[in-house]
């Protein structure tokens, strides 16, 4: 995807975040069938981003890790589910990474598609909030590691352990994870709901976008005084800008390779 590494202050540059390597080269092949379409005027159609049912679902599996939290502890006492209480809220909650891995895997492969629709101020916006509940969720594993190795060493005896019982401080952590992913994940539901309202033209088409880089140009040679997060933001644009029109063009040369193939063997077949 299009992002910018932060601003190195000895080499003096950015530098490209190859996260888009990430992506297969099959998937690259398959988006030249449903890239974006030229209408009859020559701007690009908008396309809206499909992550809210991704969202919410996470969402509703916060909800229900949290849930099970409080209930697994009532209904399995004395391993009556087959395992001890926190031992099965520890696995359920290890089997939760791996499905908010995959929503992360989907949130950017979809950012992918939406970045080269043209749309680079929604990336920016976006590429921060929505890593974070998957970052939540690993660093909430190594708390419960940590918490739970904690509880092994000191808390020998089935009974409380200081003023809290055992499963009580499993509850505490995976409500403070819980609670800090829902802000991020309604924050990134509220921004993607209002992305595919707005239905705006793609940025790279937006006079605004390109009056904007073209008097960046000129600004950055002006002598005096210049904000370093205004410069910082402008470089990051350019190089945005830059990258989506690398992009751009190599896909439109794929297309016209594809094209002409298919043309000549057309006239072959005719002839």
């Amino acid at each position: 995807m299009v992002s910018l590494s932060d601003t190195s202050r000895h080499s003096g540059g950015y530098f490209f975040n190859d996260e888009q390597n990430s992506i297969n080269t099959s998937d690259t092949e398959e988006l030249l069938r449903d890239h974006v379409a030229l209408t009859g005027d020559g701007d690009l159609v908008f396309r809206r981003i499909n992550t809210v049912w991704a969202i919410v679902c996470q969402i509703l599996l916060s909800i229900a890790l949290l849930t099970g939290s409080f209930i697994i502890p009532v209904f399995c006492l004395h391993s009556a589910c087959g395992a001890d209480d926190i031992a099965l809220v520890i696995y359920i909650h290890g089997g939760f990474w791996f499905i908010f891995l995959a929503f992360d895997r989907y949130y950017r492969q979809q950012h992918y598609v939406n970045r080269l629709n043209g749309y680079l101020e929604f990336y920016r916006r976006t590429k921060n909030i929505r890593r974070m509940p998957f970052l939540i969720t690993s660093g909430g594993n190594a708390l419960l590691l940590i918490v739970t190795r904690i509880l092994d060493e000191y808390c020998h005896k089935p009974g409380k352990c200081s003023l809290l019982r055992k499963e009580n401080y499993i509850q505490i952590v995976i409500a403070m994870e819980t609670a800090i992913m829902m802000l991020f994940l309604i924050m990134y539901l509220a921004r993607t709901i209002q992305f595919n309202r707005r239905q705006a033209h793609p940025d790279v088409n937006q006079d605004e976008m390109l009056s904007s880089f073209i008097q960046s140009q000129s600004q950055s040679s002006d002598i005096g005084f210049r904000d370093e997060n205004y410069v910082d933001q402008v470089l990051e644009k350019q190089a945005d800008m830059i990258r989506y029109l690398k992009q751009h063009n190599s896909q439109l040369g794929k297309r016209i390779l594809a094209l002409t193939a298919q043309n000549n063997s057309l006239s072959v077949s005719r002839s």
